[in-house]
Protein backbone atom coordinates (compact mmCIF):
# COMPACT_ATOMS: atom_id res chain seq x y z
CA UNK A 1 0.00 0.00 0.00
CA UNK A 2 2.47 2.97 0.93
CA UNK A 3 5.41 1.20 -1.38
CA UNK A 4 2.95 1.67 -4.43
CA UNK A 5 2.52 5.28 -3.20
CA UNK A 6 6.36 6.13 -2.55
CA UNK A 7 6.77 4.31 -6.20
CA UNK A 8 4.38 6.71 -8.00
CA UNK A 9 6.07 9.65 -6.22
CA UNK A 10 9.58 8.62 -7.29
CA UNK A 11 8.02 8.57 -10.40
CA UNK A 12 6.29 11.99 -10.66
CA UNK A 13 9.05 13.46 -9.63
CA UNK A 14 11.31 11.62 -12.38
CA UNK A 15 8.72 12.76 -14.86
CA UNK A 16 8.31 16.17 -13.61
CA UNK A 17 12.28 16.46 -14.24
CA UNK A 18 11.81 15.16 -17.30
CA UNK A 19 9.26 17.92 -18.92
CA UNK A 20 10.58 20.39 -17.18
CA UNK A 21 14.47 19.89 -18.58
CA UNK A 22 14.14 17.73 -21.43
CA UNK A 23 11.12 18.62 -22.85
CA UNK A 24 11.46 22.13 -21.99
CA UNK A 25 13.88 22.11 -25.11
CA UNK A 26 11.15 20.56 -27.18
CA UNK A 27 8.68 23.17 -26.18
CA UNK A 28 11.17 26.23 -27.25
CA UNK A 29 12.15 24.02 -30.10
CA UNK A 30 8.23 24.26 -31.62
CA UNK A 31 7.52 21.00 -30.55
CA UNK A 32 5.13 21.62 -28.08
CA UNK A 33 2.25 18.90 -28.18
CA UNK A 34 4.85 16.05 -28.09
CA UNK A 35 6.91 17.63 -24.90
CA UNK A 36 3.10 18.19 -23.09
CA UNK A 37 2.38 14.12 -22.72
CA UNK A 38 5.30 13.96 -20.55
CA UNK A 39 3.25 16.38 -18.24
CA UNK A 40 0.17 14.24 -18.64
CA UNK A 41 2.16 11.36 -17.10
CA UNK A 42 3.22 13.53 -14.80
CA UNK A 43 -0.05 14.69 -13.56
CA UNK A 44 -1.53 10.83 -13.98
CA UNK A 45 2.02 9.30 -11.59
CA UNK A 46 0.68 12.12 -9.33
CA UNK A 47 -2.46 11.47 -9.33
CA UNK A 48 -2.29 7.67 -8.96
CA UNK A 49 -0.21 8.47 -5.51
CA UNK A 50 -2.93 10.09 -3.94
CA UNK A 51 -5.21 7.57 -5.08
CA UNK A 52 -3.19 4.73 -4.08
CA UNK A 53 -4.90 4.36 -0.42
CA UNK A 54 -8.41 4.52 -1.91
CA UNK A 55 -7.92 2.01 -4.54
CA UNK A 56 -5.90 -0.61 -2.67
CA UNK A 57 -9.16 -1.29 -1.09
CA UNK A 58 -11.48 -3.15 -3.84
CA UNK A 59 -14.71 -1.48 -2.13
CA UNK A 60 -17.56 0.12 -3.13
CA UNK A 61 -15.94 3.33 -3.15
CA UNK A 62 -12.82 2.97 -4.84
CA UNK A 63 -15.30 1.36 -7.99
CA UNK A 64 -17.71 4.38 -8.07
CA UNK A 65 -14.67 6.64 -7.72
CA UNK A 66 -13.56 5.37 -11.00
CA UNK A 67 -16.68 4.77 -12.53
CA UNK A 68 -17.80 8.46 -12.07
CA UNK A 69 -14.95 9.98 -12.61
CA UNK A 70 -14.44 7.69 -16.59
CA UNK A 71 -18.15 8.86 -17.24
CA UNK A 72 -17.72 12.55 -16.69
CA UNK A 73 -14.49 12.65 -18.09
CA UNK A 74 -16.28 11.33 -21.43
CA UNK A 75 -18.33 14.22 -21.86
CA UNK A 76 -14.86 16.30 -21.06
CA UNK A 77 -13.08 14.35 -24.19
CA UNK A 78 -16.50 15.46 -26.20
CA UNK A 79 -15.73 18.72 -25.60
CA UNK A 80 -12.08 18.93 -25.88
CA UNK A 81 -12.67 17.51 -29.13
CA UNK A 82 -15.27 20.08 -30.13
CA UNK A 83 -13.21 22.86 -29.55
CA UNK A 84 -10.19 21.51 -31.22
CA UNK A 85 -12.27 20.91 -33.96
CA UNK A 86 -13.35 24.79 -33.77
CA UNK A 87 -9.55 25.66 -32.91
CA UNK A 88 -7.73 23.61 -35.65
CA UNK A 89 -10.71 23.72 -38.83
CA UNK A 90 -9.38 23.93 -42.25
CA UNK A 91 -10.07 27.65 -42.87
CA UNK A 92 -7.79 28.81 -38.91
CA UNK A 93 -4.54 29.89 -39.66
CA UNK A 94 -3.37 27.07 -36.79
CA UNK A 95 -1.63 24.70 -38.51
CA UNK A 96 -1.08 21.77 -36.70
CA UNK A 97 -0.31 18.04 -37.84
CA UNK A 98 -2.84 15.57 -36.82
CA UNK A 99 -0.13 13.70 -34.71
CA UNK A 100 0.27 17.10 -32.48
CA UNK A 101 -3.66 17.33 -32.85
CA UNK A 102 -3.92 14.09 -31.10
CA UNK A 103 -1.33 14.53 -29.14
CA UNK A 104 -2.52 17.77 -27.74
CA UNK A 105 -5.76 15.88 -27.03
CA UNK A 106 -4.24 12.64 -25.68
CA UNK A 107 -2.53 15.08 -22.99
CA UNK A 108 -5.89 16.62 -22.02
CA UNK A 109 -7.88 13.66 -21.83
CA UNK A 110 -5.59 11.59 -19.54
CA UNK A 111 -5.28 14.79 -17.09
CA UNK A 112 -9.03 15.44 -17.01
CA UNK A 113 -9.83 11.70 -16.12
CA UNK A 114 -6.98 11.46 -13.49
CA UNK A 115 -7.88 14.65 -12.20
CA UNK A 116 -11.42 13.73 -11.61
CA UNK A 117 -10.33 10.39 -10.13
CA UNK A 118 -8.73 12.79 -7.78
CA UNK A 119 -12.25 15.31 -7.32
CA UNK A 120 -14.58 12.76 -6.87
CA UNK A 121 -11.99 10.54 -4.14
CA UNK A 122 -12.31 13.94 -2.32
CA UNK A 123 -15.95 14.11 -2.69
CA UNK A 124 -17.00 10.46 -1.49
Amino acid sequence: MKHNRAIFLILGFIMLINALLINGAYIFSGKFPEALMAVALTIMAFCLAYLAPHFSAKDERAQKIRERAVYISYFWGIGIAVILMIIFNPTSSLNLAAFQVLSLFMTLYISTVFLNMVYYAKKY
